[in-house]
């Protein structure tokens, strides 16, 4: 995922998924958060951290955000928020990536050999659906996600929709 450009590697800029969970009391929920990371000269480390801190700006944004709007309807009250993992690649099936947030989506979620945070998730018809378009896909794969897969229910939030 590094463009060489004008013999500096850069990192290039991308989409990070986010999934958490929100619990309250008697109530559970899911939430993935897309925002963009923007590009960065991999050689200065203040311009990487820079780039995290802006795609945690947005994240912490829409986060606020369904907290304080879908929430406090919903449930009347704030929920414990936990990080159930990342991507930092397209994911699975490919409607996620170019699709707006602001709907509910059904997703195949699974743990990769790198451990927490890192995870793979994607749209399917079904898990042996998930499992060939994980394998298609070269970064996906690259990710050595572990069987088997999560179905979870979420409300997906994009940047610029918060």
């Amino acid at each position: 995922m590094l463009h060489k450009v004008v013999g500096t590697l850069m990192g290039i800029p991308l989409d990070i998924f986010s999934l958490y969970r929100l619990r309250g009391e008697g109530c559970l929920h899911h939430l993935l958060l897309k925002v963009g990371r923007p590009g960065f000269n991999n050689a200065d480390e203040g311009e990487y951290d820079r780039a995290e801190a802006a795609a945690d700006v947005k994240r912490r944004a829409l986060l606020r955000t369904y907290q304080a709007e879908a929430l406090s309807g919903e449930c009347g009250r704030w929920h414990e928020v936990l990080l159930v993992g990342e991507l930092q690649a397209s994911p699975a099936g490919g409607e996620l990536s170019v699709g707006r947030g602001g709907v509910y989506v059904e997703l195949w979620v699974a743990e990769t050999r790198h451990g927490h945070p890192w995870m793979v998730l994607g749209t399917a018809e079904g898990e042996e659906a998930f499992w060939r378009e994980v394998a298609r896909d070269e970064d996906l794969a690259a990710l050595g996600a572990r069987r088997p897969a999560e179905k979870l229910r979420a409300f997906f939030l994009s940047e610029g929709e918060g």
